[in-house]
């Protein structure tokens, strides 16, 4: 049954196509204009649909549970904020109180999605897909902001998904690899590290992650193993390179709604208590973007004891 949904959603994605990347850059036509025929492409509910269904496969069948998850509560509204303030430092911290870091994927299709992003009012990281219309645009206003941009690089999956442009496959010739990913860096600017997009099958190849960390380590940029697989050999290559690096902790919407997203940011929170900190990876779906909203908008640190740090601080941490 898995294999004929596999084959589904290879054939769908493949009928909706890869954002046009053959047409000269856009980034001098006006937001408005951009935007109106970016959102056509990004908001299609078919492609959005689709999208899901990877997540789920690429995320959830091919990785076992994290000990750190917490048992499923009913179904509920988010979590009310609590009344009084939580602030008793991490244990073994010296002080330090837990912290969690926000990447959101798949950032580059739309610039309004992007800018929903950098309104949030905590520093939350963008990690931006390689050939897409507003990435150059995004970066630029994320670094006048402050805020971190990472290459969002797409790599093999094992269910055989379309990748999009710019992409590394098994079996590439070494020489082959790191063009493409030079090539990539170079696409727009501002890039600090990398994580990968999909990549349940080459992360879990230790040659083809060395040739990856070598280029990261001749730019002097970092690593964050999104985890797709537990088979994964992102971090020991990264290790064995010298490269800066993280894992991710937590996926906040492989299910797509408010309560789902609530329990999946509690599970961060709860694991940023007792391991000190977690790095939270979401995408920039309406829940996600709505969620963030409204959870952001408080003090999380008044309300929980966990403060919001850039990915940059909890590389530092590490």
């Amino acid at each position: 049954m898995r294999q004929w949904l596999v084959l589904l959603l290879a054939l769908g994605l493949a009928a909706c196509g890869d954002p046009d990347t053959s047409a000269p850059e856009r980034e001098s036509v006006s937001d408005e204009t951009f935007d109106e025929a970016t959102e056509r492409r990004a908001d299609a509910a078919h492609m959005d649909e689709l999208r899901a269904r990877w997540i789920e496969l690429e995320h959830a069948q091919h990785q076992p549970a994290p000990a750190t998850e917490l048992p499923p509560e009913p179904d509920q509204p988010p979590v009310a904020l609590p009344s009084e303030p939580v602030s008793a430092p991490v244990s073994g911290m010296a002080g330090e109180y837990p912290v969690i870091a926000i990447l959101i994927d798949d950032v580059g299709h739309s610039l309004t999605q992007g800018r929903r992003l950098l309104a949030l009012p905590e520093p939350v990281s963008l990690a931006i897909l390689p050939h897409t219309q507003a990435a150059r645009t995004l970066a630029e206003e994320a670094a006048a902001r402050g805020r971190t941009v990472i290459l969002h690089q797409p790599m093999e999956n094992g269910a055989g998904l379309s990748i999009g442009p710019g992409g590394l496959y098994s079996g590439m010739p070494a020489a082959e690899l790191q063009q493409v990913l030079r090539t990539n860096l170079d696409s727009f600017g501002h890039i600090r590290g990398l994580n990968n997009h999909m990549g349940s099958r080459l992360t879990a190849e230790r040659p083809a992650m060395d040739q990856v960390m070598q280029v990261l380590r001749e730019r002097e940029l970092f690593f964050i193993d999104s985890r797709t697989t537990h088979h994964t050999q992102a971090a020991f290559a990264a290790e064995a390179a010298g490269v800066p690096h993280l894992s991710r902790n937590v996926f906040l919407d492989n299910e797509r709604s408010a309560e789902a997203i609530g329990r999946a940011f509690d599970r961060a929170l709860e694991v940023a208590r007792r391991e000190g900190q977690a790095l939270v990876i979401g995408h920039p779906y309406p829940q996600t973007l709505e969620f963030l909203e409204w959870r952001l908008s408080g003090d999380l640190m008044a309300e929980e004891g966990v403060e919001v740090v850039d990915v940059v601080e909890l590389l530092g941490r590490e």
